[in-house]
This record gives structure tokens, C-alpha cells and sequence, in this order.
């Protein structure tokens, strides 16, 4: 998907870009969509699970079709989401709990507009952990027809 590999060469850390276990389809994934805008949320997606995750840890990004959908994966093996903050971490200026007692720096505003943007897109975004020091998943879901 070439904005996933558009992001990483941007990515200016060459070992954290390093980091990152890429698996995605040869084949060009087309949909009706703002690549611009998509370039930004894989941007914030991956610049945040590299941040939260160990300086060896991999992270792990997946893409895969499913019916008309086009879903990202980015799973990192940082320091977790407890389960309240799931959704809150999505609000504007809010971060989770732990991210602000780890002292991670950042204003809370890059999943916000990463999650709008999908939506503006007829998409769906969401994270997943199973909670504190156990890693984190986000998943973007866009449909290639864009609604």
C-alpha cells in the first residue's frame, strides 16, 4: 500500500523505521479516498507506536481486505491502554493515564484528528489492549467505495 510506504520513508528515525514488520498485499489496494489526508493517520499511527513502545520492540503493521474493506493494523508492544481510556484516548487533548505518568510527551490531539479524518473517509478507527505494559492495537477500517 503505498501510503504505508510513503509514511515509513518519512518516518526521519531510520532505526525506529527499522523497527517496523511490514506486511502488506503486492498488489495496489485502490479506493476512493484522500491519500493526503490517509498519509497523516498512518503517520500518526506508526510515530505513536514506535513513541510508546520499547526502543528494540517491533511493531507490527498489517493490511489486509476484507469483502469491500481495507483494514490497518498497527500493533505495538508498548506500554498498554488501560481499559477505560480506550475510547478517550480518542477525544481531543486526551491522552491515557499511563502516558501521561510515563511522562510520553505529546498534546492529545493526533488520534483526534486521525479518527476524524477516517470517519470523514466512512470509515471506523478503534484500539485494542489488554491493558497496562500489554501493548496496543489500532485499527483503521475504510470501505473502498467510500460512503
Amino acid at each position: 500500500m503505498a501510503v504505508i510506504r510513503q509514511a515509513v520513508d518519512e518516518i526521519p528515525d531510520a532505526d525506529a523505521a527499522s523497527r517496523l514488520r511490514l506486511e502488506v498485499p503486492a498488489e495496489p489496494i485502490v479506493g476512493s479516498w484522500d491519500r493526503g489526508r490517509l498519509e497523516q493517520v498512518v503517520a500518526n499511527l506508526l510515530a505513536n507506536a514506535l513513541k510508546y513502545s520499547p526502543p528494540e520492540a517491533p511493531v507490527q503493521v498489517n493490511v489486509d481486505e476484507v469483502g469491500s474493506l481495507v483494514r490497518l493494523c498497527v500493533t505495538d508492544a508498548g506500554i498498554g491502554i488501560p481499559p477505560e481510556d480506550l475510547e478517550a484516548v480518542f477525544e481531543p487533548f486526551t491522552r491515557a493515564r499511563n502516558a501521561e505518568a510515563h511522562h510520553y510527551p505529546g498534546l492529545g490531539l493526533g488520534l483526534a484528528v486521525s479518527r476524524e479524518i477516517v470517519v470523514m473517509h466512512g470509515g471506523r478507527m478503534w484500539a485494542e489492549s489488554e491493558g497496562e505494559g500489554r501493548g496496543s492495537t489500532f485499527i483503521v477500517e475504510l470501505d473502498r467505495r467510500m460512503t
